[in-house]
């Protein structure tokens, strides 16, 4: 067995999470855009919790990544109603006002 140092592993989730902010900021006219970038931001939080868990040996992480991905998919369930019912109401795609 190998050792990976986990220190890329970290900069490669941190480098990920500004990515999507930046891209979250930059399309906040674009419902679905920012549905799916927030998606991404709380998967990049499960990965750092899962790499938390790999450096310190505690299973800790693991629980609060599966409690972040019930907050994403639930997050994403309320989204798409609410975008479903304005869609329904304007015949529109976009939010811009």
């Amino acid at each position: 067995m190998f050792q990976i140092d986990m220190t890329y592993f970290l900069l490669f989730t941190l480098a990920f999470f500004l990515l999507n902010l930046v891209l979250l900021l930059a399309s906040l006219d674009h419902f679905i855009l920012v549905l799916i970038f927030l998606d991404l931001l709380l998967l990049t939080n499960a990965f750092m919790f899962i790499v938390y868990t790999m450096l310190t040996g505690n299973a800790i992480g693991y629980s609060y990544a599966l409690l972040v991905l019930g907050i994403a998919a639930a997050d994403t369930a309320v989204g798409l109603g609410l975008f479903l019912v304005y869609h329904k109401a304007t015949n529109l795609v976009s939010i811009r006002l």
